[in-house]
């Protein structure tokens, strides 16, 4: 997940005696008898140097002579927690804006033309963007008290803002805040953006707290090029607020640090009885949304039916609620015959951060050819208020199953290391093929070469087992893989009773499930024959006698049902030669 970068409004001041003022506003209560009870809110960075100990503030005639000064000690200040009324952005811990709520009580005779209550405060931040020459000027607060000429009985209660302002702004992302005010009057209240007062202060900020505070009338703010009172975040910024409600959006477009007011004005009977500005320092920084919710797509978009899967995976940053999420599926593949069934809804209960809803197509042996599925999920989107639709398409195919052809038997001698060579071949099913071959594991592979030294004495028994990327699997028959030598016929025989040489002895013959030997003289003629030899002739004839010494010929051919032989390779397996008859 991303994390939040935040905008903080935060107006810091040039000189030495910045006390990092982010803002404020004042406001009255008619207590009776000429008895004024006078509020002023103050808003700091906690960097700053503190609080004005104590807070000096003026009060003027309605024609702007100076009516008296007052001081109001020090309170205790509260540290303001950061609400950012939006699941979709984090802000930042280390964010800290402290207020100070100074409260006096002051005496002001009734007259025709009522008063002015002013408060100012040294300064602009040297980095505000759209004020000319911020360091040079000064913060002013004010609200008039109506004389008797406006609302007849010297009576009025000011209007007061209920909300203190947002701490954090991002650019490009829309805030709202209620900027909403009471007044107790019940007096018609109208809001506006409006131009902040100013005060020069002079040359950066040389007198940082007017004692008295300057007399009425009070200059604008001096925009810089592209902004003004109603588009203070200046171009590509948007803000609006609602004259009767308050209720106030701010898009702000460029990064920086900003001078904004907001204005209200009090209506009695149709008349503007008072009007004031509360005025701040914005600091707006480029932010990154984490959404609350947050919806991926599971798989690919073709699917093989009992072999793979598609979905949504759902994942949220808050479970403190269930959360019900709606779905939709069409297409020629029907919903619970050709895959799981899925409802119209689902539900992630309290307590669950992620859930998936998935669609597995049966495998149903049918050949039907490709089906198509359009599978959609609604979620509300908290941070537009809005219902986003993630869709996948999919595609549904026929599984077909494998099918394998394998190598015949064969034949190898570990007396002359020799290799053997086996191989299947494989096709449809879904690959990639994995291939197990036994008895004795050897590559993953189509093909296997091994030495003769691997198998047993006469025969062994291979296969292979091939498993798809669906899991399915299909296996060879038996495979029969011969340790076979050649025959070595000796070529000569002794009868003299030494015991070497004795016997006509056939190596290898024991590879063999029979052997036939034939012994000729040279005229042509059989003298000897044995269809299942045992190494035993000792150059007797059919009947058992000696055979004269001299020179014969044999044929050795082996017979085995182990061995399928054609008849070139029975020919290559039969031996000729000649043996010598020794006395």
């Amino acid at each position: 997940m991303k994390k939040v970068l935040v905008a903080l409004m935060l107006l810091v001041c040039s000189s030495t005696f910045a006390s990092h003022i982010v803002g404020g506003e004042v406001y009255y209560d008619s207590l009776g008898n000429d008895q004024y009870r006078v509020t002023f809110e103050v808003y700091r960075d906690c960097s700053g140097s503190g609080f004005d100990s104590p807070l000096q503030f003026t009060v003027f005639t309605g024609a702007g002579a100076q009516f008296s000064e007052y001081s109001i000690p020090l309170p205790v200040p509260d540290t303001l927690p950061i609400i950012y009324d939006d699941p979709c952005v984090t802000p930042p811990t280390d964010i800290c804006i402290e207020r100070a709520i100074y409260i006096t009580t002051i005496t002001l005779p009734a007259t025709a033309d009522g008063y002015r209550i002013v408060y100012q405060r040294c300064c602009w931040a040297n980095n505000i963007q759209n004020i000319v020459n911020p360091g040079s000027w000064g913060l002013t607060i004010e609200t008039d008290v109506p004389g008797t000429t406006l609302v007849g009985q010297f009576d009025n209660n000011a209007a007061r803002f209920d909300n203190y302002p947002p701490i954090v702004l991002c650019s490009n992302l829309t805030f709202t805040f209620d900027h909403i005010a009471t007044d107790i009057d019940g007096d018609s209240l109208v809001y506006s953006m409006c131009t902040p007062k100013t005060v020069d202060l002079g040359p950066s900020g040389t007198v940082a707290e007017p004692n008295p505070e300057y007399a009425p009338p009070y200059a604008d703010v001096i925009w810089e090029p592209g902004f003004s009172g109603p588009q203070p975040w200046g171009p590509g910024s948007n803000v609006t607020i609602d004259p009767q409600t308050g209720i106030m959006d701010i898009t702000p477009g460029l990064v920086g640090t900003y001078v904004a007011g907001v204005c209200v004005e009090e209506y009695r009977n149709g008349v503007l009885i008072n009007s004031k500005t509360r005025t701040f320092g914005y600091r707006v920084v480029t932010c990154d949304v984490e959404l609350p919710i947050e919806v991926s797509l599971l798989g690919a978009g073709v699917l093989i039916e009992d072999c793979s899967s598609a979905g949504f995976i759902i994942e949220r940053t808050t479970a403190d609620s269930s959360l019900t999420i709606e779905v939709l599926v069409s297409g020629t593949a029907t919903n619970g015959v050709d895959y799981n069934t899925l409802g119209s809804s689902i539900t992630i209960p309290t307590g669950v951060f992620t859930d998936t809803i998935s669609i597995v197509p049966y495998g149903d042996g049918i050949t039907e050819g490709n089906e198509t599925v359009t599978f959609s999920i609604i979620v509300e989107n908290p941070c537009e208020n809005t219902f986003d639709t993630t869709t996948a398409y999919l595609t549904i195919q026929d599984y077909i199953p494998m099918t394998i052809d394998w190598g015949d038997s064969t034949n190898i001698c570990d007396e002359i290391d020799e290799y053997g060579l086996l191989w299947c071949n494989v096709q449809n099913g879904v690959g990639p093929y994995t291939y197990a071959w036994a008895p004795t594991p050897y590559a993953n592979n189509d093909s296997i070469s091994f030495p003769a030294t691997d198998l047993d004495p006469n025969l062994t028994e291979m296969s292979v087992n091939v498993v798809d990327g669906c899991g399915q699997n299909i296996s060879s028959g038996l495979i029969p893989v011969y340790n076979r030598c050649p025959l070595k016929v000796p070529n000569v025989i002794t009868m003299n009773g030494d015991d070497i040489n004795d016997e006509f002895i056939i190596k290898n013959i024991e590879d063999y499930d029979r052997v036939r030997l034939q012994i000729f003289n040279r005229w042509g003629n059989l003298v000897f024959e044995s269809e299942d030899y045992q190494n035993d002739w000792k150059g007797l004839d059919v009947s058992g006698n000696e055979l004269e010494a001299g020179v014969y010929t044999y044929i050795v051919t082996p017979e085995s049902v182990k061995y399928e032989y054609d008849d070139q390779e029975k020919t290559l397996y039969t031996a000729h030669g000649f043996v010598h008859i020794i006395k």
